[in-house]
């Protein structure tokens, strides 16, 4: 019996383990689809700043792709990517939009960033 329970443990703790790892062998394309879904649902964007969104993301998660397997990951390198996404979504939403997004990367920020809690 001991050993049964054990046994379910140790598979629910791989399998969780497993499923956070699911984002890193996504693809460009599919980081991007996800990211573009997940701005849509917060901040409303049209159809039209969907496709311009899904771009940006889309040669931001390559360039990140890029860094990471160069043979000198450079974390400012990464740093600028995400600047240089930030002033260019800032074109492309609404006043309002800009403030929800601004937030919410504070928030982040507080958290610890990429949604994974404070950081204690």
């Amino acid at each position: 019996m001991k050993k049964g329970i054990i046994a379910i443990m140790l598979a629910f703790v791989s399998i969780s383990a497993f499923a956070q790892r699911g984002n890193a062998k996504m693809t460009a394309e599919a980081r991007a689809e996800n990211q573009t879904k997940t701005l849509t649902e917060s901040l409303k964007l049209t159809e039209e700043q969907q496709k311009q969104v899904y771009a940006l993301n889309l040669s931001r998660a390559q360039k990140m792709d890029e860094v990471r397997n160069s043979q000198d990951a450079d974390r400012s390198k990464m740093r600028e990517s995400m600047e240089a996404f930030n002033t260019e979504l800032q074109k492309v939403l609404t006043p309002e939009q800009q403030e929800k997004y601004k937030t919410a990367m504070e928030e982040r920020r507080k958290n610890g960033g990429m949604g994974r809690g404070p950081r204690n």
